[in-house]
């Protein structure tokens, strides 16, 4: 009976970390350490050195920064690519009711010429967008 009696407070854990292991490391190692902790994206030294001990494998997450900024500017622009067509709408809608025929044509066939060197454009970003995938890809691997 005086087994499953509970005073309060803190739950019993069955199985207790009660024994302790202190380490000592000289300044070189605390500092290879604490990047292979960071590589890992862990916070408590314990628990890493711990899984390092028993064999747990970390993971290494790196950010690549040129990825990341270029990813950015991808979004931007594409961003932009939705404004330039909502504004393209409202242009060709405004020739149709504001202009003479000829001059709406000629304007047109201006802004036709425009959205042909956007294409070329957006072609050269998709190529460019391959060959940096092409890129991570391998250096994933």
């Amino acid at each position: 009976m005086a087994e499953n009696f509970n005073k309060g407070g803190r739950p019993t854990v069955a199985n207790r970390c009660h024994n302790c292991v202190m380490l000592r490391f000289d300044d070189l190692e605390f500092d290879k350490l604490i990047r292979m902790m960071e590589l890992a994206g862990e916070s408590v030294k314990a628990t890493f050195i711990k899984g390092l001990i028993f064999g747990k494998t970390f993971k290494v997450h790196k950010i690549d920064k040129t990825m990341l900024d270029y990813l950015t500017k991808l979004s931007a622009l594409f961003a932009e690519y939705r404004n330039i067509g909502v504004n393209y709408n409202i242009v060709v809608r405004e020739l149709k009711v504001g202009f003479s025929e000829k001059k709406a044509m000629t304007l047109l066939y201006r802004l036709e010429k425009e959205t042909k060197e956007l294409a070329a454009v957006t072609a050269k970003v998709l190529a460019l967008t391959e060959d940096m995938r092409n890129q991570w890809s391998q250096k994933s691997q």
